[in-house]
């Protein structure tokens, strides 16, 4: 299983507009983010700079470290860690190397189908997939109960996934984060609380993304740190076509994820 994403963020209101009513004034409309989903203004400016800087990018590659929280019968939250190296070529092509307590594993979208294999299980799937990644992410997260490391990074629009169903928005500040500055934003949602660090500066990638799933039992984290990122990297087809093994077992990537 490649790692469970979700997301969704924020509100933020005014007086502003109601004291220019009382002395029969017309409110200048608010901006369209603000008056649909009211986030602070700072903050959403920060998100519309990071997601049409990655719309903007053909290729790139990066490189995560993630920490799922998982919650056991007594209440201990127990982290699992999981270290990958994604690759995109848009519209329609994905690659996850990932390492993780399940061994080695690498899962392949090529406009035409999603391939997963296990080297040290030695073991492959394969299922047919839409021709772009918006919809790839969509129907391995919905039909296969597969989500990449931050799918809502990933598509062509993350601005639109990140404040679908947003109820409280916040600027935090600008923090260092290594050897720059991040504006860090926090979110929320009915059931999830997230949020995002977005590297100061024309560069506007995310450096970290940390999502609480309010509505479980513990509130468990997932965190995931993105570096090394590669803008505009060189990448052929090959990179995301896969051959299963000589010697590798077929398994059905359709069957029900296992109860967590």
């Amino acid at each position: 299983m490649l790692l469970r994403t979700m997301i969704l963020a924020s509100v933020f209101t005014g007086t502003a507009a109601w004291a220019g009513a009382e002395h029969g004034a017309t409110p200048a409309p608010a901006p369209r983010a603000e008056r649909e989903v009211g986030i602070d203004p700072k903050a959403d400016e920060a998100l519309h700079r990071m997601s049409d800087y990655l719309a903007r990018l053909k290729t790139f590659r990066v490189d995560t470290t993630s920490v799922d929280e998982k919650i056991t019968t007594e209440g201990q939250k127990i982290q699992e860690i999981r270290e990958s190296k994604i690759a995109v070529k848009r519209p329609g092509d994905l690659r996850i190397d990932r390492i993780s307590p399940n061994g080695h594993a690498v899962f392949y979208y090529d406009g035409k189908q999603f391939s997963f294999y296990n080297s040290d299980k030695k073991v492959y799937a394969v299922a047919p997939a839409p021709a772009t990644l918006d919809a790839a992410i969509d129907e391995a997260r919905d039909r296969l109960h597969i989500d990449a490391p931050g799918g809502d990074l990933l598509v062509s629009k993350p601005y639109d996934a990140l404040v679908d169903g947003v109820t409280v928005g916040r600027y935090i500040g600008l923090e260092p984060m290594g050897s720059v500055k991040a504006h860090h934003l926090a979110m929320t949602k009915k059931d999830v609380d997230y949020q995002i660090w977005i590297q100061d500066g024309p560069e506007a990638v995310p450096l970290r993304y940390v999502i609480t799933s309010k509505d479980m039992r513990g509130q468990p984290q997932f965190t995931i740190d993105l570096r090394n990122w590669q803008p505009s990297a060189p990448m052929s087809d090959d990179n995301f076509a896969f051959t299963p093994p000589a010697g590798a077992s077929r398994v059905d990537l359709t069957a029900p994820a296992p109860k967590r």
